[in-house]
């Protein structure tokens, strides 16, 4: 999964290397060494940088239903396939001896269609391993619709949707509404795990916030978002759990 900084360029990394290899032995079919190692090298210069472009409108927006999010995909697979086609094969028509200015459409789009092919399954991929994926995963239904605390000498039950965030404290968590917070023992991991179906996410290794009560988002600077929820009170994200964050952030309206 890719839950970090560290984890994406190491994905992309990794993607665009096996890429390069694949183009390497697919231009050898040209029967032209030289243009096959020309192509190896320039289309996943191009496709890296194109991709992390894309990276930044998936993290920036990305839809709620299924046709929107494969519109999006595809739309952004061509655009970055048009980038790769018009570096890529005017080079390699020059190698091969001619004017590239003298190129006919059909040469300056060659292979489009694998160009495309390689920005959807790195896009397919990314998403997937980055918790969003194309096809939105059903709602399962939430462990708790309410929690048990206490106040003095007082049970009572207390509904999800007043819950603002909880917060691990000891071998306690601090659940926390606009106006009060409640101790009770148990650990943050297993309210990560009850509540993983609900409107809550992990933003810290000791936080877990409901993105419902959440104003606002800022940042990141150096892999850190503050989180401004609607009673006043501000949370700090980690960097581990960056690319969650950023997936949390309200969508302007």
């Amino acid at each position: 999964m890719i839950s970090s900084a560290r984890d994406f360029w190491v994905f992309h990394a990794v993607f665009w290397l096996l890429a390069a290899t694949a183009l390497f032995l697919y231009g050898l079919t040209y029967g032209h060494a030289q243009v096959a190692l020309v192509r190896n090298i320039y289309t996943p210069l191009v496709g890296f940088a194109f991709s992390y472009l894309i990276r930044a409108v998936y993290e920036h927006s990305f839809p709620t239903s299924f046709g929107k999010r494969l519109l999006l995909i595809l739309s952004l697979s061509v655009l970055g396939a048009l980038a790769s086609a018009l570096v890529v094969n005017p080079i390699t028509f020059s190698l091969l001896g001619y004017d590239f200015r003298e190129m006919p459409l059909r040469n300056l789009l060659q292979d489009g269609l694998y160009f495309v092919l390689l920005y959807v399954v790195w896009s397919l991929l990314y998403l997937q391993l980055s918790g969003k994926s194309l096809v939105a995963a059903p709602v399962a239904p939430t462990a708790y619709e309410a929690i048990n605390v206490t106040k003095g000498n007082q049970v009572f039950r207390l509904d999800l949707v007043n819950i603002t965030c909880i917060k691990a404290s000891g071998d306690y968590v601090e659940i926390c509404t606009a106006n009060e917070s409640y101790l009770k023992q148990g650990t943050i991991s297993s309210y990560e795990e009850a509540l993983r179906a609900g409107p809550f996410a992990r933003i810290h290794r000791s936080v877990i916030v409901n993105r419902d009560k959440i104003a606002s988002v800022e940042g990141p600077s150096k892999g850190q978002y503050l989180i401004a929820l609607q009673d006043g009170q501000e949370l700090r994200s980690s960097r581990k759990y960056q690319q969650v964050v950023a997936a949390l952030m309200p969508e302007a309206t």
